[in-house]
């Protein structure tokens, strides 16, 4: 009996889907089977999984499209036998130790449910970081089940996706494991690289997928490639609340916003401004306001 269940929901991208099933197969933990489930697909998809020749990976397409995850994720869930249950979207990628790092934090604490850290990315890079929220339904995208580790008793208690919900049918199923008062527990870990579909438009086209580079240096350095999306969103987050704290000043801050960004075009760093900025850091600090010895303060 495999461990975990992974579910993968597809709908015609093959050259995406198959970096997405390398990267399951790639995980550290191995006792685990993967159902690619197709929303009625037209493309080469199940030809991509067949060429896998991996028994623990199965593979079924639905007869009519429903246009969304959910009832592909409900067909999977039918004959889950994992203990635990995890979805990975056909365009989405995992770190090696994506599952073997959410088991331990739901054996560890006994929870029903776990969520890792993740990221989205764009063109150039990556665009926002995510994971999950207190509140649910106050989410704004993205939202994406790519991050979550269930176990699989938990679709007894709650329900499988619901398939009436045409948008936000993730949202909603995620309202109900909190409101079922199940467990949660939180992986402190970036290790899910997601790829939003409305922010790459070639998916199904021919070439390399986007995915490509990405899949490739967790293959080579995941270690170091973490390192560089944590940093890049750090960036992003910085720059985003700056931008918040502006826009919040409204007219009244309007002087105040101006004279931000006067300051970020001179440079904070030259002088005089990095002497005013320092003594005025002294004054908030309460050290006084001492003459300061800010290296190169002269022009």
């Amino acid at each position: 009996m495999p461990l975990v269940t992974v579910i993968i929901a597809t709908y015609n991208s093959s050259a995406a889907l198959r970096l997405a099933l390398e990267s399951a197969l790639r995980q550290d933990l191995q006792e685990l089977e993967v159902w690619v489930v197709g929303d009625a697909c037209t493309d080469d998809s199940a030809e991509v999984v067949s060429a896998v020749s991996d028994p623990r990976v199965r593979w079924t397409n639905l007869e009519t499209n429903s246009g969304g995850p959910a009832r592909p994720r409900n067909e999977a869930l039918k004959v889950a036998r994992g203990r635990y249950v995890a979805y990975l979207g056909h365009d989405d990628l995992w770190f090696p130790d994506h599952l073997s790092g959410l088991v331990d934090t739901l054996e560890a604490t006994q929870a029903d449910f776990g969520y890792s850290l993740a990221v989205c990315t764009g063109p150039n890079g990556v665009t926002s970081s995510f994971t999950i929220r207190e509140e649910p339904l106050r989410w704004t995208r993205p939202l994406s089940p790519s991050n979550w580790l269930h176990r699989r008793d938990l679709i007894d208690r709650i329900g499988p996706f619901d398939v009436r919900v045409r948008l936000g049918d993730d949202a909603q199923f995620l309202q109900r494991v909190k409101d079922s008062g199940a467990r949660l527990a939180f992986h402190n870990k970036l290790t899910t690289v997601k790829f939003p579909a409305e922010t790459w438009r070639a998916y199904a086209a021919p070439g390399e997928p986007a995915q490509t580079p990405y899949a490739r240096a967790m293959c080579e350095n995941p270690n170091r490639l973490r390192e560089q999306l944590l940093s890049e969103a750090a960036v992003v987050l910085s720059n985003r609340d700056i931008l918040a704290e502006r826009s919040a000043l409204g007219l009244k801050g309007l002087p105040r916003t101006l004279a931000i960004w006067a300051c970020d075009l001179y440079g904070r760093q030259r002088w005089p401004l990095n002497e005013l900025l320092y003594r005025q850091w002294r004054r908030g600090a309460g050290l006084g306001a001492e003459r300061s010895r800010v290296e190169g303060k002269k022009p």
